[in-house]
């Protein structure tokens, strides 16, 4: 078998602003992969915090790297995704990290299922004490409800090709809307058994604003009523105040 098909190249994506924090563990997560064939872009948006201490350190194992004021999130992911050359993509945010042999269990399930679109997994939630905490994983019919684990999530170029990339009109659930979008254009899911990322939680008002937002793209894709959405969204919006207040 030819040895470009049989080992694609995997692009990985970070983002990052201020990340100092946590930025080395998710890189040094993705260099140490067992798999070996993964182009790195690493996207920083004008970190002033020492993350691009940490980015050059690693200079020699990122592919491409840049640090720029942008629009936020979802605008730098485009742009990393304008420059991705992998046929295999995912995107790990600057505070999660891989375990060790993530990319090489993907690509396995990839050469069994070449059908596939999108292959995600299990996601290890990491509680604000640094402790592990809840296993999850979601089959694709839960995009009714919600997001499924989106750091697990690698997804063929073609269908980002396809599909397009994110609508940056949104700040936090752009993700969700872009995966609502694949799964009308009858991209092809699979959950495989794996614990793939690991995911530290953020705080309360970051959720409840992407809940908000979730809610907004459920009404415009037809998966929640306008009545559910209206009562729903007073909901939300009362306890954003509430936490405002607290």
């Amino acid at each position: 078998m030819n040895q470009h098909i049989k080992e694609p190249l995997v692009t990985v994506i970070t983002v990052v602003y201020n990340g100092v924090k946590t930025l080395e563990q998710t890189i040094k997560s993705v260099i140490n992969q067992s798999y070996q064939n993964i182009e790195y872009i690493v996207i920083d948006g004008g970190s002033t915090d020492g993350s691009l201490d940490v980015i050059s350190k690693y200079d020699s194992h990122i592919k491409y790297w840049i640090s720029e004021k942008d629009e936020g999130i979802y605008y730098a992911m485009n742009k990393a995704l304008m420059l991705a050359k992998g046929s295999i993509i995912s995107i790990l945010n600057s505070d999660d990290w891989y375990e060790i042999n993530t990319i090489e269990k993907v690509i396995s399930y990839y050469q069994l299922n070449p059908e596939v679109d999108i292959i995600h997994g299990l996601l290890r939630f990491i509680a604000v004490n640094n402790k592990p905490d809840l296993i999850t994983g979601h089959y694709s019919s839960f995009l009714d409800k919600g997001m499924i684990e989106h750091p697990t999530c690698f997804i063929k170029k073609s269908l980002y090709d396809k599909v397009g990339f994110f609508n940056i009109t949104y700040n936090s659930a752009s993700d969700y809307e872009w995966m609502l979008r694949a799964r009308r254009s009858e991209a092809k899911f699979l959950l495989i058994p794996e614990l793939l990322t690991n995911f530290r939680r953020g705080g309360i008002s970051d959720s409840l604003f992407g809940a908000s937002e979730e809610l907004l793209i459920k009404k415009r894709f037809g998966v929640i009523s306008a009545f559910k959405y209206f009562y729903w969204k007073v909901f939300i919006t009362l306890l954003i105040f509430k936490n405002r207040i607290i």
